[in-house]
């Protein structure tokens, strides 16, 4: 045996790499993402204040976004510029009383002014229906404006 074999101790042996550092990790690396990182920082997939999933794949964009940058998804339908729904309802009941109801989405509340209004119409013949005709086309009027800028009044 010569004596080199024996007079140095191993040093994987002694729990060191051959470079003389400690083979486990020291304490001073933190487990965890420092407090100081946002949730989108730290990867957890949280939206932030200004963020929303995507409807199609879930990634966190951008909330202002039209097209999702991951999967190329529409995310919300481009504004038409109309806007007034109480505008639009109103007119068509001025058209045909109950329409702007049944654009609502309120089909038995338009049914109702449509089938007041023939029965009004057919009572016009005698003129005693003309007055109602005329009270039922302007309520419908009103209603169909009103429905639309209080959508739980007609619940």
């Amino acid at each position: 045996m010569s004596t080199d074999e024996t007079d140095e101790p191993d040093d994987e042996a002694a729990g060191e790499a051959t470079d003389g550092t400690p083979d486990e990790p020291t304490s001073e690396e933190p487990d965890e993402a420092p407090a100081s990182e946002t949730p989108e920082e730290a990867g957890d997939g949280t939206p932030g204040v200004d963020e929303a999933y995507c409807r199609n794949c879930g990634e966190v964009i951008d909330a202002k976004a039209e097209i999702c940058p991951e999967c190329g998804v529409r995310q919300r339908s481009p504004d038409t510029g109309f806007g007034n729904q109480a505008g639009i309802a109103a007119v068509a009941s001025l058209l045909i009383p109950g329409a702007g109801q049944i654009y609502l989405g309120h089909l038995g509340r338009g049914l109702g002014f449509i089938v007041a209004s023939f029965v009004a119409g057919l009572f016009s013949i005698f003129l005693i229906g003309i007055p109602f005709l005329l009270a039922i086309w302007v309520y419908g009027i009103y209603d169909a404006y009103h429905l639309a800028e209080d959508p739980e009044r007609g619940a």
